[in-house]
């Protein structure tokens, strides 16, 4: 808490420099041409008076504008900054867990044709610990780039797609149809074996399922995670559709 409130006082404290610096500023450039002039000429007319209530202001507000907005500018790009952090996966460049439940449950919660589905997705990257024990971080760093990468230009529109964590991925969105959502998460898995990076033998076991009525967004991931682990278990490289669904489990190999 103290830290805090020692923080806050840096802050404050630079707000009342800033302010008072730009006031003594625009003070001096006002006081200092009427004081040449009256050094010139000790007489000031009406006319004159009238000139310097005018033309000073016209020659210190763009002095004093261009400090502001440069503050302002400075300060807008480090909040968009800060907000990308926030909500992007560092490595991938990815939305991450936080952004991925904003977008989700947006989608969710859209109302939509009474055809469409909404259907959700986690993907996980096949032996993906091997990778990185046997070839190093910096080859699982490529492996999850090339996958995110796949992820993005394969995606359709209206599906969002982020970086849980580690070599996890969320996918949801709507589809016309349930058989639009498994040909395309098949076609996924396919286009994920095909784009190995560096020959490496890099494939994704994925697991989804179909949101059900009232159903909420964490119920739809852990019901595609536990499809996720019976794709797993019938040997990786495939789609599994969740149980309550009637599972489909699709081998791609």
């Amino acid at each position: 808490m103290g830290n805090i409130k020692l923080q806050l006082s840096k802050h404050a404290w630079k707000a009342v420099r800033t302010t008072s610096t730009v006031t003594l500023a625009a003070t001096v450039l006002a006081f200092l041409p009427v004081w040449i002039w009256l050094q010139v000429d000790p007489v000031i007319t009406v006319r004159d008076i009238y000139i310097s209530a005018i033309g000073l202001p016209l020659l210190i507000s763009p002095a004093c504008s261009i400090g502001i907005q440069r503050a302002h500018l400075k300060v807008r790009r480090l909040a968009d900054r800060n907000e990308y952090l926030a909500n992007h996966d560092e490595l991938t460049g990815l939305p991450n867990r936080r952004a991925f439940f904003a977008r989700a449950g947006e989608l969710l919660a859209r109302p939509r044709c009474s055809t469409d589905v909404f259907v959700c997705a986690i993907a996980d990257i096949d032996n993906f610990k091997r990778i990185n024990d046997t070839l190093g971080h910096e080859t699982g760093d490529l492996v999850l780039k090339s996958l995110s990468s796949a992820l993005q230009d394969f995606a359709p529109e209206g599906v969002t797609v982020a970086r849980l964590g580690g070599e996890e991925f969320a996918l949801a969105g709507l589809f016309a149809s349930e058989t639009a959502a498994r040909i395309w998460f098949e076609a996924l898995v396919r286009e994920t074996a095909r784009r190995r990076p560096a020959s490496l033998d890099v494939t994704i076991s994925l697991g989804w399922c179909v949101g059900q009525s009232g159903e909420n967004l964490s119920t739809q991931l852990s019901r595609a995670d536990h499809a996720l682990y019976e794709a797993k278990y019938a040997g990786k490289n495939r789609a599994v559709k969740a149980r309550g669904d009637v599972v489909r489990i699709v081998s791609v190999a």
